[in-house]
């Protein structure tokens, strides 16, 4: 797709540009399998009372039905309704919408995405193709510090409420530059951004924002953010990356960094946003440099939940070491009566080692939480700490408290022998990719699940390649 020096499309879209059957089976499809592993997903109803299943039983000729409403241009969007939900201390509310909804969403979503590859900021990581993503953006983060020589002036933001204060006549507007306004396809977009939707005081229609939980919101974030992402690109000098509403800025000259905050500040409040104080940084990573009235010195910054160094490092950050302490401690806490009737200390640790290997190998969200960190952070000392801790974590529990002789009482090596995963070993086994997919673990345990209790029986999955080494390297080569 060419682009003009505008950066807007040399014709605008209309809805025969994107609409194809097969890709309404494709979003079906997609719509479909999402809850095969969160089956509560599927029970999930909206204004229309009705659960997936529900739609489902009407089979082909439901998805029939849709395509010929939206081949004649005659769908339009019902309302959603309106949840207000705590994600780890933030409050948002979820616009859930019925099922056929869901379908032309992702397919508006995907199909929109897709035209507009390439008139995205290639500076922007998140709701894109697979060739982006937040792992790229992490390892290009990582790699511009590690090839950064002196200081380097770095700016962080973070939009407020990004989603819930998207100004409606903007985005329009935005659309109409790209989009067909005469066209179907530019009704059913401004369906989308000026929803409709029901809550516990009535119904509504919105009069700011995108509605957060649905597929094609995703895309229209990232319309509404493009020209900013064009603005700061033609800074000179200066390295951008944005993920949703994550924005960050690195570049090794001052005045650059100081003309890229007045541009991004401006086009920001130009756009009816604001950014979270709490999260606003600018920062100069060198620990040599002296005070600067406008930097303020670092060695280490946290985004994207890693935490960045000076030299292109990269660590857990607090919050994150923490959730990974967690993981353990929630498990020991809940296999409590397994272990505790135990008097034997040999034993007793045996149990608390087999509650760890339990953890890494059968918690599939535990493994997905812990792998994704593990593959990006490159700080092993931080990494035997952890492992450290968590043979503290073990010794306490057997023998009743956190003291420096416990280590004499049942050595680390024994711990080992007993098979007590290592952080640092792990970590080098999915860098040489020996470690399977999360994905697939969760697939597999969802299947075994669904098998119980009928004739059919799945053979058990050899672990030898999943499992750790027996004698993997110790994390601390001392012991108390």
């Amino acid at each position: 797709m060419s682009l003009t020096s505008t950066c807007e499309l040399e014709r605008p879209l209309q809805w025969r540009h994107l609409y194809r059957e097969a890709e309404l089976y494709k979003a079906a499809l997609r719509v479909y399998t999402k809850p095969l592993f969160m089956w509560r997903r599927a029970l999930c109803t909206s204004t229309d009372g009705h659960t997936l299943y529900d739609f489902a039983a009407r089979g082909l000729r439901g998805l029939e039905v849709l395509h010929r409403a939206l081949a004649r241009e005659e769908f339009r969007f019902r309302p959603s309704v309106g949840l207000s939900y705590n994600f780890n201390g933030k409050h948002r509310t979820l616009y859930i919408a019925p099922w056929e909804e869901r379908i032309v969403d992702f397919l508006l979503y995907r199909t929109l995405t897709r035209k507009l590859q390439r008139w995205f900021s290639a500076n922007s990581y998140a709701y894109r193709d697979r060739s982006l993503g937040l792992d790229r953006c992490q390892r290009r983060i990582a790699a511009l510090l590690r090839g950064q020589n002196g200081t380097a002036f770095l700016i962080k933001r973070d939009i407020a409420d990004y989603f819930a204060s998207v100004d409606h006549q903007i985005l329009l507007k935005k659309l109409g530059r790209l989009v067909d306004t005469q066209d179907y396809l530019f009704s059913l977009l401004r369906q989308r951004v000026c929803f409709d939707y029901q809550d516990e005081t009535g119904a509504h229609s919105a009069q700011v924002g995108i509605p957060f939980g649905a597929a094609i919101a995703c895309a229209l974030a990232n319309i509404y953010l493009t020209e900013l992402d064009r603005e700061i690109e033609a800074t000179p000098r200066v390295h951008y990356f944005r993920y949703a509403d994550d924005l960050l800025i690195l570049t090794a000259a001052r005045d650059s960094a100081l003309e890229a905050t007045e541009r991004l500040n401006r086009h920001v409040a130009g756009l009816h946003l604001r950014f979270k104080p709490s999260l606003e940084a600018n920062l100069a990573l060198d620990s040599g440099l002296v005070a600067d009235p406008a930097f303020v010195p670092a060695r280490r910054f946290r985004h994207l939940g890693l935490l960045f160094q000076a030299g292109g490092g990269v660590a857990l950050s607090r919050d994150k070491s923490r959730k990974i302490q967690n993981l353990f401690r929630f498990a020991f806490r809940r296999a409590r009566r397994r272990w505790m009737k135990l008097g034997n200390p040999k034993v007793r640790a045996q149990a608390l080692v087999d509650v760890v290997i339990e953890t890494l190998q059968q918690g599939v969200r535990n493994v997905a939480i812990l792998d994704y960190y593990l593959k990006h952070v490159d700080d092993e000392e931080q990494l035997q700490r952890l492992d450290r801790w968590l043979a503290e974590e073990v010794l306490s529990r057997v023998f009743g408290g956190h003291r420096k002789g416990n280590f004499r009482r049942l050595g680390f090596d024994r711990l080992r022998a007993m098979g007590l995963p290592s952080l640092v070993h792990r970590r080098r086994l999915i860098r040489r990719r020996k470690i399977e997919s999360p994905f697939f673990i969760w697939q597999r345990d969802k299947i075994a699940r669904a098998f119980r209790g009928t004739v059919a029986r799945l053979r058990r999955a050899a672990s030898a390649d999943a499992a750790f080494s027996p004698f993997p390297e110790a994390a601390a080569s001392k012991r108390r």
